[in-house]
């Protein structure tokens, strides 16, 4: 029998498998795509994202347990300048959007696209891969990836927009209830009043509730739900320089322009302990307007007065 007529025997209803092995950053995970009756299309594209933004997540999870809490911050290594003071620059830590993509939003006011770059040497190029235009324009610095998902604050809104890189589309608006659009923000202002954040529990939103002070308020956001807030024993939001999350660790930074200055407050959410480490921080060039953890390569980015910086951790 010839392959043609091996071809025709199919039956219509026949699915055929195709096992393909995804490289990432953790190893190979083992991936089913599946293709429809006549072999024309791929069908299972957006179950292969799930299987493996779950699996990803499972793996963070597993290894949460050999990083407890931060020791230390290294100084920071700059990668890039811009020529924009504020702005904030990440990977996808679940690595699905590619493990080196670059993604740049510049600014934290009247800007609505997000720039991707396939990695850091095209970023030092200036050759863009693509662009995202997005419905709504954002407030602040604070934005995220995670997976194939962007999450952003709406501006002048109480929304937590999360769009889709794949499909070009907002598919939730989260309602952060409590938080009063662009009545506090960080030390250094723009905006900053809501902070994105992932870990390696997930994602997580850092608040200001002016109906307590003015005090930082941690958010765990699981699908479209904010499922558990905390609030925290810190100083107003407007006397902290930036704050992030790694290990399900809350951590804020005194000052965003003072060189040195120190992470002065630490909270576990797993178990309630608050504590302050004293842990220098270098703002090198003066003006932080970006501190978020990579759960992934367990560093954090920062965007210093222009300039695109990482740093390193050392951990108890």
């Amino acid at each position: 029998m010839s392959l043609k007529d091996r071809s025709s025997s199919v039956s219509p209803g026949t699915v055929l498998s195709v096992f393909c092995l995804l490289l990432y950053s953790a190893g190979f995970i083992r991936i089913e795509l599946k293709l429809d009756d006549h072999g024309q299309r791929l069908v299972a594209v957006e179950e292969v994202i799930s299987q493996l933004q779950k699996q990803k997540m499972a793996d963070q999870a597993s290894n949460e347990d050999s990083y407890t809490t931060i020791k230390a911050v290294g100084s920071p290594v700059t990668h890039h300048t811009r020529y924009i003071t504020q702005g904030a620059w990440m990977k996808d830590p679940l690595g699905i959007m590619g493990t080196e993509t670059i993604f740049v939003m510049k600014s934290y006011i009247s800007q609505n696209v997000v720039e991707e770059f396939e990695n850091m040497a095209k970023l030092k190029a200036g050759v863009t891969r693509k662009t995202y235009t997005l419905p709504y324009n954002w407030d602040g610095t604070g934005a995220v990836v995670y997976g194939k998902y962007l999450y952003y604050n709406r501006a002048n809104t109480y929304y937590i927009v999360k769009y889709n890189f794949l499909t070009r589309s907002v598919e939730a608006q989260i309602t952060l209830s409590g938080y009063s659009p662009r009545a506090i923000a960080y030390m250094w202002g723009g905006r900053s009043g809501v902070d994105l954040a992932v870990d390696e529990q997930g994602l997580w939103v850092l608040w200001g509730n002016t109906a307590d002070n003015r005090r930082l308020y941690a958010s765990k956001i699981v699908g479209d739900v904010i499922v558990h807030t905390y609030p925290l024993a810190t100083e107003r939001m407007n006397a902290i320089g930036n704050a992030f999350v790694a290990c399900g660790v809350i951590y804020c930074i005194d000052d965003y322009n003072a060189n040195p200055t120190t992470i002065n407050f630490a909270y576990d959410t797993k178990t309630g302990k608050q504590w302050n480490p004293n842990i220098q921080f270098t703002n090198r060039y003066g003006y932080n307007s970006m501190v978020d953890y990579n759960p992934r390569e367990k560093v954090l980015y920062a965007w210093d007065r222009t300039r695109l910086v990482t740093y390193s951790i050392t951990w108890n």
